[in-house]
């Protein structure tokens, strides 16, 4: 569960990377939530809804989005799915992807960032926002990869929240 002081943090992450020149210049906002699956689900349901309800209350772009969700269980499993603002905030995002894959989210499975951050730059570079809830069980085996696949446009849209708190991937 956020505090406060970090949903207050989280929005103006968020509103820095909306207004980065060149980033969001108006329409339908396209934005990507990718969640690991090593948090517990009822806990990142609330931490979903919760991030659902502080961006619709943050701005009227949060109020028709394009919401691309992604499930990181490990390096060969990366769920995708579209789906909406308010389902995420009434706790039902993440619902259909557990229905789909029956194993458990809270195994020890084996995840890089490296594998994530290629996927997001093949699939989610055209999202204006992407967000990233994890507790921080991943490692990173290559740095210069993971370089490589934040430049030249993903670092300046991916916000990580680590345990309820804003950190930057450099």
């Amino acid at each position: 569960m956020f505090t406060d002081i970090q949903l207050l943090q989280i929005k103006n992450a968020v509103m820095r990377v909306l207004h980065v020149p060149g980033n969001y210049t108006g329409g339908i906002l396209e934005m990507a939530v990718a969640a690991d699956f090593h948090i517990a689900p009822e806990t990142l349901r609330k931490e979903c809804a919760q991030l659902a309800g502080a961006l619709k209350r943050t701005d009227e772009v949060f109020r028709n989005v394009r919401l691309n969700l992604i499930g990181w269980i490990s390096d060969e499993r990366i769920l995708k799915e579209v789906s909406s603002l308010p389902a995420l905030q009434m706790g039902k995002g993440f619902e259909r992807m557990e229905e789909r894959d029956p194993a458990p989210a809270t195994e020890a499975a084996e995840k890089s960032l490296d594998e994530l951050l290629r996927q997001m730059k093949l699939f989610y570079a055209r999202s204006k926002l992407i967000i990233l809830i994890t507790d921080g069980s991943y490692r990173r085996a290559d740095e210069e990869k993971i370089r490589e696949y934040l430049h030249p446009f993903l670092y300046r849209k991916l916000i990580v929240l680590c345990g309820g708190n804003v950190t930057k991937l450099t």
